[in-house]
């Protein structure tokens, strides 16, 4: 395997980390807006309600996307032993 490929591929791991943390990060910080400004609006200072209604956003998003998170994990990785066994 020659620097190219590896090079190659270390770029596309670097894109599928990219793409696939991106809707739960992007869900955690929309929701954390919006519970934020519900609680300035309320005047409720309860930090464990924020931690709460985040951590379920975050796993209701993990469970609508779970199907295409292993696809791409799973195409990456025949990628990457195919690779393999085509240089060894």
């Amino acid at each position: 395997m020659n620097e190219a490929t590896l090079t190659h591929l270390m770029t596309q791991l670097l894109w599928i980390v990219l793409l696939t943390s991106l809707p739960i990060i992007v869900v955690a910080c929309v929701v954390g807006v919006l519970v934020s400004l519900l609680q300035a609006l309320t005047q409720i200072q309860d930090q464990t309600l924020q931690f709460m209604i985040k951590l379920l956003a975050v796993a209701l998003m993990l469970m609508a996307t779970y199907h295409w998170l292993g696809g791409i994990l799973l195409g990456y990785t025949r990628q990457v032993l195919l690779q393999i066994s085509a240089h060894a």
